[in-house]
């Protein structure tokens, strides 16, 4: 008897901790702290040059040296699952420093590398006639919904 009882407790003490459980509703936290207002591009990688370089950890090397007021390329990899509406290219004196827009681009000039499996835009630019400095390069991908990517850079130096 006293078996039973024991094995009737235990069942109703599981029976209300399953029901006061299931009664709990969590709160969505990341709901509360943002709101999606659309998708953007994203810019995998950015780097200058007529090839794409890979350093010995696999890292696409993003900088260049080359001579005071030499021409190369400005190289945008992205994906998208929306629409892209253009393609802005800025230069800065630094990283930080305050951005000078060099060209738009209007979408349908970026073709899509099979092996890289990502779209691949190159942008002519040319470097600065001063030797010995760096220029910082930023790409910029603005969607047919107006939103901007995130900006990912790339640094051209001049030799000395």
């Amino acid at each position: 008897m006293k078996k039973n009882i024991n094995i009737s407790f235990l069942a109703l003490a599981l029976f209300f901790s399953i029901l006061l459980t299931s009664c709990y509703d969590e709160p969505d936290l990341i709901s509360e702290i943002s709101t999606s207002v659309g998708k953007v591009a994203q810019v995998s990688v950015v780097w200058l040059g007529t090839t794409r370089t890979v350093s010995s950890s696999s890292a696409v090397v993003t900088g260049l040296t080359v001579d005071a007021g030499a021409s190369t390329n400005f190289n945008i990899e992205f994906t998208s699952e929306i629409p892209v509406k253009e393609f802005k290219i800025y230069y800065a004196a630094t990283s930080t420093g305050a951005q000078t827009l060099v060209t738009t681009i209007p979408a349908g000039t970026q073709k899509y590398d099979q092996v890289l499996r990502n779209y691949v835009l190159a942008v002519p630019v040319k470097a600065q006639d001063t030797k010995g400095t760096t220029r910082v390069f930023f790409a910029e991908i603005i969607g047919e919904n107006g939103l901007a990517s995130i900006q990912k850079s790339a640094t051209l130096t001049t030799n000395k």
